[in-house]
C-alpha cells in the first residue's frame, strides 16, 4: 500500500481496529521479561540456584534472536505479518507455560528458554508495526504508539497476575496460567482483526489501495539501509535500551523487595511502570506526529539515569520508588516507538521489517548479555547497586546516539517531518 493515497483524516476512521488488535497481540512480547520477576525467588528456593542461574535462561532467549530476527523480518516483508503473528502467539505463550515443567536441571531450563526464544522472534515489534505502517502515514506515530502500548499492558498486569497465581497455586501453575491467559485473549483478536494490505491482496481489490503490492512500497533495500549512519545510530541506541530493558524488567520485583517491600507490594509498585508506560507511549506517539523524533528519543533515554540515581540514593518512603517507576515507565513506553518511527522515516517501508530486524538483532546481543550480567553483579555484590550504575552509563550513551540523529529523507517523511 502507498499510505499517502489515504487522506490523513481517514486513516484512523478506516483502520482504527488494526493498531488495537496489534497492541493486544504485541503484549505477548513481554511475558518473559515482565512476567519472570515474581518467579525468581521461588525458583531459587526450589532448585538451590543462584540469581545468575535463573537469569541465564532469559539471556539465552534473547541471544537466539541474533540469528533469527533478520530472517523473520525478511519473511514478513515477503509474505506479510499475519501468519507469522498467529504462529508466534501459539509458540510464545505455549513455551512460557512450559517453564512450569522445569526439572531443576540447568540443561532442561535452557531448553525450555530456547522454545521461548523461538516465540519471541515471531512476535517481535516488526511483525505488528509492519502491518500498521502500510495503513498509516500521517498518523503513523500515534498508530505505532497504540500498537506498542501492548507491552505496557504486560508490564502492568503480568507481575500482578503471576504473583496472585503463585500465592494461590504455586509457581508451576503460575507459568501455565499466565501463558494460558495471554493466548486466550490475544489469538482470537489477532485472527479476526489483524490484517494489512498484503492480507487483503488475496481478496478482490476494490480500490487502488488494496491492489498495491509490497514491491510498490518506497524505501531502501536491506543492503542500502545497513550502510547508512542512521542505521548505526539506531543500532547503538537500541543496544543500550535493550540492555536496560531486559535487566531492569526481570529484576524489578526482586530489586524492590530488597528495599524492604514484600512481594505483593513490590509487584504493585512495579506495575506502576507498566501503567505509566502505556500513557507515555500514547503521548509520545502524539508528539512524534508533531516534533523531531531524535529529540524525543534523547530525552526519554536519559530518564532511566535519573531513576537509577533515585534508587541508589536509597531515600526513605515509597515516593522515591514510585518516582523511579514513573521515569522507567516513560522511557520504556517511549523508546520502542521512537526507534521504529525513526526507522520508517529513514529507511522507508520496502525492507522495513528486515532492516528493523537487523536493529533488533544488535539489541538482542545486549539483551542476551544483560540478564546474566545483572545476576552476576547481584551475586558478586549482594545488591543491585552495580547494575544501577552500569545502566546509568549505558543509557547516557544511548541518549547521545539517538539524540544526534538527523532528519530522514524527505521522500519517506510526511508533512511536518
Amino acid at each position: 500500500m502507498n499510505s499517502a493515497r489515504t487522506k490523513p483524516a481517514s486513516e484512523w476512521r478506516k483502520y482504527w481496529y488494526l493498531p488495537t488488535a496489534a497492541a493486544i497481540g504485541f503484549s505477548t512480547i513481554g511475558l518473559q521479561s515482565y512476567g519472570l520477576g515474581p518467579f525468581v525467588t521461588h525458583i531459587e528456593a526450589e532448585f538451590g540456584w543462584s540469581r545468575s542461574d535463573v537469569m541465564l535462561g532469559l539471556s539465552l532467549s534473547n541471544f537466539v534472536g541474533v540469528f533469527l530476527n533478520i530472517l523473520v523480518g525478511m519473511v514478513v516483508d515477503r509474505f506479510g505479518p499475519r501468519h507469522v503473528a498467529l504462529t508466534g502467539l501459539v509458540v510464545k505463550t505455549g513455551a512460557f507455560a512450559l517453564l512450569g515443567t522445569a526439572t531443576g536441571l540447568l540443561f532442561n531450563w535452557l531448553f525450555l528458554w530456547f522454545l521461548v526464544a523461538l516465540g519471541i522472534v515471531l512476535v517481535q515489534a516488526t511483525v505488528w508495526t509492519a502491518a500498521v505502517a502500510t495503513r498509516f502515514d500521517r498518523h503513523r506515530g500515534s498508530a505505532f504508539a497504540v500498537t506498542l502500548s501492548g507491552s505496557g499492558v504486560t508490564a502492568a498486569l503480568a507481575p500482578v497476575i503471576a504473583t496472585w497465581l503463585i500465592a494461590d497455586y504455586g509457581w508451576r501453575v503460575g507459568f501455565i496460567g499466565v501463558g494460558a491467559v495471554w493466548l486466550l485473549v490475544t489469538f482470537p483478536v489477532t485472527l479476526l482483526f489483524f490484517r494489512d494490505t498484503r492480507s487483503e491482496r488475496r481478496k478482490p481489490a476494490v480500490d487502488a489501495e488494496q491492489a498495491a503490492s509490497p514491491t510498490e512500497l518506497p524505501g531502501l533495500t536491506l543492503r542500502e539501509g545497513i550502510r547508512t549512519l542512521a542505521f548505526a545510530q539506531l543500532a547503538v541506541s537500541f543496544v543500550c535500551y535493550a540492555f536496560y530493558n531486559m535487566t531492569m524488567a526481570a529484576n524489578l520485583v526482586p530489586l524492590l523487595m530488597e528495599t524492604g517491600q514484600d512481594q505483593p507490594s513490590a509487584a504493585r509498585i512495579a506495575a506502576v511502570m507498566g501503567i505509566v508506560g502505556i500513557i507515555a507511549r500514547l503521548s509520545v506517539g502524539f508528539l512524534l506526529d508533531r516534533y523531531p523524533g531524535n529529540i524525543i528519543g534523547g530525552i526519554s533515554q536519559i530518564l532511566p539515569v535519573i531513576a537509577c540515581g533515585l534508587l541508589l540514593a536509597d531515600l526513605p518512603g515509597i515516593w522515591p520508588l514510585l518516582a523511579a517507576m514513573v521515569a522507567f515507565g516513560i522511557a520504556t513506553g517511549a523508546e520502542m516507538d521512537v526507534t521504529i518511527y525513526m526507522a520508517t522515516r529513514h529507511f522507508g517501508l520496502k525492507a522495513f521489517a528486515a532492516l528493523f530486524g537487523a536493529v533488533i538483532t544488535c539489541g538482542a546481543v545486549a539483551a542476551a548479555i544483560g540478564p546474566v550480567t545483572a545476576g552476576w553483579l547481584h551475586d558478586l555484590m549482594g545488591n543491585y547497586d552495580g547494575l544501577l550504575i552500569l545502566v546509568m552509563v549505558v543509557m547516557t550513551i544511548g541518549s547521545l546516539a539517538i539524540g544526534t540523529m538527523r532528519r530522514g529523507p524527505a521522500a519517506y517523511a510526511s508533512v511536518g517531518h
